[in-house]
């Protein structure tokens, strides 16, 4: 992958995670590139196949393309940054995000995108106007 490529991808995503919408200039730790379906998948480095993912939310999907819905238990796919509207799947209420489709339960609960922790740094970004859900 090249660094026009990443550029494309960084300014396509208004440089904030695809998944949790955290922004990259509210943490020190740089968003990643990645596979929204994984290369071990047979994803491969097509722009359409690739979004700008903070650290928490890349490393809690890893390869992971579906979950069980948190409410039926059923086996369920994960929200794909190219495909699906945002706005369609997530809410937030404060700086907790909820899932309102099967889609947004299961990645929400996959990437545990209400951990303690991330919760905490939105409430405090949304305090101090960093952030706005």
């Amino acid at each position: 992958m090249n660094d026009a490529l990443r550029g494309r991808i960084r300014r396509r995503a208004r440089y904030r995670c695809e998944y949790c919408r955290l922004p990259q200039s509210a943490v020190s730790t740089r968003h990643q590139i990645e596979h929204v379906i994984a290369e071990q998948h047979r994803g491969d480095d097509d722009e359409s196949n690739l979004a700008l993912a903070c650290t928490h939310c890349n490393l809690h999907k890893g390869p992971n393309i579906a979950g069980r819905d948190p409410l039926t238990e059923e086996l369920c796919r994960l929200y794909h940054p190219r495909s699906d509207r945002w706005s369609e799947h997530f809410a937030w209420e404060g700086p907790r995000l909820i899932g309102l489709t099967p889609v947004g339960r299961t990645t929400v609960q996959v990437l545990d995108m209400n951990d303690p922790l991330m919760v905490e740094t939105r409430e405090a970004l949304i305090q101090f106007r960093r952030f706005k859900p």
